[in-house]
């Protein structure tokens, strides 16, 4: 047993909504975190996983203009298979372009390269990167115009890139998000990637009030959640002289959390390991009273609700009328390498408990909080309060809780602390990383 020895601290920095990769634990035993400032900047972070003491670098690539600090705009970061890091930004919104730099060195963060830009024909947010390793490709996720999502891909390491493709889109009418996260599998005695998704409208602009989800195989194709082919495929080519169709049609996905007539939901995490699970939180629109969090977990071919885990107590921002209204503190699933944690060659999905990280307000404070099951997702209980915040007039806050991928049990999780208005001006904050123990 070990005594929790404290925390690191990022200064005036933000990963916040949507973005994946937001966080990796390299090779090399480094914690990569990518993150934005409150002044636009985007810059990347290299923390020891195995000692707190060990000196900290942070470079600056990255110096956005206008009204480019809004939170949104956090980047995605990628560590490829032979080391090199890649990270991908946008201006939420403001620019059809999409910029990116990657290291000419492995696990050197001195040497990304210039900035490199991707046009899109109309406005973009929300970079979402990863490496599909069998096919020796980069692929990129991101939502344009508000309501469609595109993917594009590249074989040469980001210096060539395909025509963009919209693979998901929207009548709903509003915002559309789209969550996807990389997991590795066993399959046949080896192990394989995949890409699991989950996908709604926002809670009250748009009308679509339905959690669904799916799978992308290494070929691009989409999946049952059990695991069975369809005819979409990403790169919507033929194959065998049969058609494929490049888009996702909702009516035909796993179906999360359907909310019941008056209510609506906030997706909140997907899970980079099995069981396959998906947070969230139910209420009913400008009632933080109603406010729950749940996890969903794929059990036995379908969907199950876990029982209510906490309330949500606050929301973020309440005062805004924009939709951010509706933000909640957040939720995050731990997948390290200790006993609350999942092994990717696990098929059994559990490993004695699961642990989830919280945060949730109450009359008299904010918490970061963790939770843990012994049921396989059907219960949780409370396991220990990581971090606490006396209401004052400062009005400090904490929220979204973010498990770096392949975190280790000795830094198993950051959060963002400091006040929270949504959008350009309106945060100041710090992301702060749990340190349990040093190696």
């Amino acid at each position: 047993m070990f005594e929790r020895k404290g925390e690191a601290r990022i200064k005036r920095a933000n990963t916040d909504w949507w973005i994946n990769e937001k966080a990796v634990v390299g090779m090399n035993g480094m914690t990569y975190i990518a993150y934005v400032t409150d002044m636009g900047e985007i810059h990347v972070k290299e923390i020891s996983a195995k000692c707190s003491l060990t000196p900290s670098r942070d470079i600056c690539i990255c110096r956005m203009n206008c009204n480019y600090s809004d939170e949104h705009n956090a980047p995605s970061i990628c560590i490829l298979e032979n080391g090199r890091i890649m990270v991908a930004y946008t201006g939420h919104g403001a620019t059809h372009t999409m910029k990116y730099r990657i290291t000419r060195e492995p696990f050197d963060i001195t040497t990304f390269g210039p900035e490199r830009v991707l046009i899109y024909e109309k406005s973009i947010t929300y970079a979402q990167l990863f490496e599909n390793t069998r096919k020796h490709e980069l692929w990129l996720f991101a939502r344009v115009d508000g309501v469609t999502w595109e993917f594009r891909y590249s074989p040469d390491e980001g210096e060539n890139w395909s025509k963009p493709t919209v693979f998901l889109a929207s009548d709903a009418g509003g915002l559309f998000y789209f969550d996807i996260h990389k997991m590795t599998v066993p399959d046949n005695g080896e192990l394989r990637e995949q890409w699991v998704f989950a996908l709604y409208g926002h809670p009250r602009i748009s009308k679509d009030h339905t959690i669904r989800s799916g799978i992308f195989d290494e070929d691009g194709f989409l999946l049952s959640m059990d695991g069975e082919r369809t005819g979409m495929n990403l790169y919507g080519k033929e194959k065998e002289g049969k058609a494929l169709t490049g888009m996702l049609d909702l009516t035909k996905l796993a179906v999360v959390y359907a909310s019941p007539e008056g209510t609506t939901v906030r997706l909140l995490a997907v899970s980079a390991t099995r069981p396959y699970r998906v947070g969230l939180a139910a209420f009913v629109l400008n009632r933080p009273e109603t406010a729950v969090y749940y996890s969903a977990s794929w059990k036995q071919g379908s969907w199950r609700l876990s029982e209510p885990i906490a309330p949500v107590g606050e929301f973020l921002a309440p005062g805004q009328m924009d939709g951010s209204q509706t933000y909640v503190g957040g939720m995050a699933y731990y997948y390290g390498v200790g006993e609350a944690g999942l092994h990717p060659s696990d098929e059994r999905g559990t490993s004695g408990t699961n642990r989830i990280y919280l945060a949730r307000a109450d009359e008299t404070a904010w918490y970061l909080e963790s939770y843990v099951t012994h049921d396989l997702g059907k219960t949780y209980e409370p396991e220990r309060t990581i971090r606490k915040i006396p209401k004052t007039e400062q009005e400090l806050k904490l929220w979204r809780p973010v498990v770096p991928l392949y975190a280790q049990d000795n830094l198993p999780v950051y959060w963002h602390e400091g006040t929270y208005t949504a959008h350009t001006g309106g945060w100041h904050c710090d992301v702060v990383m749990d340190i349990e123990f040093d190696l």
